[in-house]
């Protein structure tokens, strides 16, 4: 296994590659939606000298927080199919290994003093726009592209990425925090793609991104068999190294 981390949110990009660097990490994975690693931010030529400067590999996490995939508009999908391919022209032209991503959600409404999520409302539409539009991203992208478990898996969603899945080299990003909190069997099921996996901790109940060891995660039973990336998804440098080094206890690494 490959061990990496995301860059503590205060570490702008020449500290976050010599932090990851001087503790013996093997990957940093960068998060788009941060303001000192975003497409307006980072230029290829930063990225490929600090990672031949630290020796240090380089994946990266699509913004989340601007595209959605499954969005009920299609402006709004065709912009997060731009931003995307702006990523991944950044990931080619800097030697990323994978980029991440996530998507997107369908919307809930109030009614009647009520939050109200119909998932079959969605089933057809998302369905259709990622068998559509997705596959045919995928199946053309120049890097790798990897699916994270965010929103669960099921019904027109599941039936689209499994044909997605099956018919291009799209893989995976299992999170063990949100499958802690939201199973998705969808992602187990198909664990052969899985190439990285986000790590951190939580109780269950709520999305917490604690240092492992602090909540209830059982890390171990994701790593059977598995050789791909870890990569610790704390964002916060004392819980980075509370995380390699739990690791280490555990005899992960």
């Amino acid at each position: 296994m490959k061990i990496g981390t995301q860059p503590d949110i205060k570490q702008k990009p020449k500290e976050a590659f010599e932090f990851a660097a001087n503790n013996g990490f093997d990957h940093l994975e960068i998060l788009m939606d941060h303001p000192y690693y975003s497409i307006e931010s980072l230029s290829y030529a930063e990225l490929i000298e600090l990672k031949w400067s630290y020796d240090v590999d380089l994946l990266i996490h699509a913004p989340a927080n601007s595209t959605n995939f499954i969005s009920t508009s299609k402006n709004m999908r065709n912009a997060s199919y731009k931003e995307l391919a702006e990523v991944c022209s950044l990931a080619e032209k800097s030697g990323a290994e994978l980029v991440t991503f996530h998507i997107g959600w369908n919307p809930g409404f109030i009614t009647n003093g009520r939050f109200v999520f119909d998932k079959e409302l969605f089933e057809q539409h998302n369905e259709k726009v990622l068998l559509e539009e997705l596959y045919n991203f995928v199946k053309n992208s120049n890097v790798p592209l990897a699916l994270e478990n965010t929103i669960l898996v099921d019904g027109g969603l599941r039936r689209a990425l499994q044909k997605i899945i099956s018919e291009t080299e799209l893989k995976l990003t299992l999170d063990i925090g949100h499958y802690n909190v939201q199973e998705n069997p969808f992602f187990i099921e198909n664990f052969e793609r899985v190439v990285n996996m986000h790590i951190h901790d939580n109780n269950g109940e709520k999305d917490e991104h604690l240092a492992l060891g602090k909540g209830k995660v059982d890390i171990k039973k994701f790593l059977n068999d598995y050789d791909g990336y870890l990569t610790i998804e704390t964002r916060e440098e004392k819980a980075i190294l509370e995380s390699l080094n739990y690791l280490k206890k555990i005899g992960v690494i």
